[in-house]
């Protein structure tokens, strides 16, 4: 099978392989628009956990891939994505109207976000989340279209269109 990375198992979407220029550029290029702390892609699977396939961050920043976040697919803000299919802007997550998992707050540190479901063929298969680590942050049009564009890239490459 060799050593590349590969989108398998998401519902709706053909495995295919994933190499430079692939997730990880994704959310590398997320990072540097937005100046943000964090950006990631998380696969949604057809069991309710969402693997987290692409992380970049910021200098200081720690890493989610070690701490899983149980019942993700239970949160309200991953119930919105799949939902709606709409792009969440949560500007202070302490206060936000749709609440986040409290591991993000408490562990992470995440104070605001910006989440995008990853739409193919009508079923959300993945998720695109930007953070803000220790402060809240006003979005601006710029930073939500950052995290569109993402989401799209993603939609795409896990289609298996071009880019």
């Amino acid at each position: 099978m060799g050593c590349e990375p590969r989108a398998r198992g998401v519902r709706g979407v053909k495995p295919i392989a994933i190499g430079p220029g692939g997730l990880e550029a994704v959310v590398d290029r997320l990072l540097a628009r937005t100046g943000a702390s964090r950006a990631t892609v998380r696969f949604a699977r057809p069991d309710g956990t969402a693997e987290l396939v692409a992380e970049a961050l910021a200098p200081g920043v720690p890493s989610m891939s070690s701490h899983a976040v149980p019942g993700i697919a239970d949160a309200p803000t991953y119930r919105y994505l799949a939902e709606r299919h709409e792009i969440l802007v949560q500007c202070d997550t302490r206060s936000a109207a749709v609440a986040p998992p409290t591991s993000l707050v408490d562990h992470f540190k995440v104070l605001a976000q910006v989440l995008a479901p990853v739409v193919v063929t009508g079923t959300m298969v993945a998720t695109v989340s930007l953070h803000q680590q220790g402060t809240t942050r006003d979005w601006d049009g710029a930073d939500i279209d950052a995290v569109a564009d993402a989401s799209a890239e993603v939609a795409k490459i896990l289609a298996g269109s071009p880019a």
